[in-house]
């Protein structure tokens, strides 16, 4: 199977979150995923940083996670609940269906 299509029903990777402090300064979370069919995802993984702009680009500095929620007044930095747990909703359902199926056919 081509690479490419594989990653279309099941793939992994980093991606982040930006949340800008000031014209010059922004927040960023960076964390890893596991995906299937793109819909269903779990992350883990978190790390921030303070990216800062200057003249030959950003920069960037790792911070601790309670620098951050310092940085962001207290709010929290995360991908959305759905994209967290998504994954071990199906694999719940998955099981659920199997565990009827076999208390049934027994």
């Amino acid at each position: 199977m081509d690479p490419g299509v594989s990653m279309l029903f099941w793939g992994w990777g980093r991606k982040n979150i930006t949340r800008q402090m000031s014209p010059q300064q922004a927040v960023l979370l960076t964390y890893r995923y596991l995906h299937l069919m793109f819909v269903f995802t779990t992350t883990w993984g978190y790390t921030y940083a303070v990216a800062t702009a200057t003249e030959q680009g950003w920069a960037t500095r790792g911070v601790t996670d309670a620098e951050a929620l310092q940085l962001l007044g207290g709010e929290q930095l995360r991908p959305s609940i759905w994209k967290r747990f998504s994954i071990f909703l199906l694999l719940g359902a998955v099981l659920l269906v199997v565990v009827i199926g076999a208390i049934g056919g027994s």
